[in-house]
């Protein structure tokens, strides 16, 4: 599916959210990225509760977003409204946790997050007594892009680390994706990222790299992300060093775990790690002065 047909199927297959919206036709009031109007196949004169979404996919640098998502909240406010009456400030929760700790895989093969930015409220006059009330949710679009590099790749060697350390993760780039991952407390999700690569030292034989590696915990538990953030440090630090794909080492050089960071955009733990480019590679042997009898 399209990031567009994502993001609706999300919305729809929340009950907890759709239940407060009216229904156009049989399907809930969830539209992009505009709503139809009001004299088109609604099926009923109610035409709120209802929740209209838009994106933009142009990269943030400053925020460091692939693009933003707009969630508008549209309630009717009308004379007889009472306290029972839906409002934006009731459904603004539900939509932020409908996309809280989840990743969304695009037909493309793109894998995107979603980081709450801001909610702003805001008033439309309908009628001289009656007035539309909302609030614009908006998120910053975060883009995990496919890390896999050549061997010697530190960051398969890392999500291998991190696997084995905890099976039941979902590693990115080592476990298969489905449409729609929803990180929770039994079963967290792990990006690692490679932030740069930098040739420190050569020799003869060896060039040495300098391979700075950033590792994210999805996880809606703050304390469980807290808890396998020190776990997975306090497992790389009596060992020093991380295991490659072609059995040779990276070397820690540097390990640092900031809970504080924001993990959907900047991750928890940074490792800077030291492997070994091989210079030369072993020649096979040759067969020489060879011949051949035949029978």
């Amino acid at each position: 599916m399209k990031l567009e047909e994502l993001i609706q199927k999300r919305f729809t297959e929340r009950e907890g959210l759709t239940k407060f919206l009216v229904k156009f036709g049989d399907y809930p009031a969830i539209f992009s990225p505009e709503a139809p109007k009001d004299n088109q196949n609604w099926g009923t004169d109610v035409h709120y509760p209802r929740l209209v979404y838009n994106y933009d996919m142009q990269a943030d640098e400053e925020r460091k977003s692939a693009g933003t998502l707009s969630v508008s909240l549209l309630c009717q406010n009308t004379e007889d409204a009472t306290e029972e009456d839906i409002t934006p400030e009731m459904l603004e929760p539900l939509v932020r946790d409908c996309l809280k700790d989840v990743l969304l895989h695009s037909e493309d093969g793109k894998l995107y997050a979603f980081a709450w930015n801001r909610t702003d409220a805001f008033e439309l006059a309908e009628s001289k007594t009656d007035l539309i009330i909302g609030s614009d949710v908006r998120f910053d679009i975060l883009e995990y892009t496919s890390q896999e590099t050549t061997d010697p790749d530190p960051v398969m060697a890392m999500n291998k680390f991190v696997k084995e350390l905890y099976p039941e993760c979902i590693v990115v780039g080592l476990d298969r994706m489905e449409e729609i991952t929803e990180a929770s407390r039994e079963t967290p999700v792990i990006y690692c990222r490679l932030n740069s690569m930098e040739k420190v030292e050569e020799t003869n034989t060896v060039v040495w790299m300098d391979g700075k590696l950033a590792i994210h915990i999805l996880c809606p538990d703050t304390d469980m992300r807290l808890k396998m953030a020190a776990a997975i440090t306090n497992a790389m630090s009596p060992d020093g060093e991380v295991t490659m794909l072609d059995y040779s080492p990276m070397f820690i050089r540097k390990l640092q775990m900031d809970n504080k960071s924001d993990y959907l955009k900047d991750g928890q733990i940074f490792v800077t790690g030291r492997y070994g480019l091989l210079r030369y590679k072993a020649k096979p042997h040759q067969l020489n002065r060879t011949t051949q009898n035949y029978f």
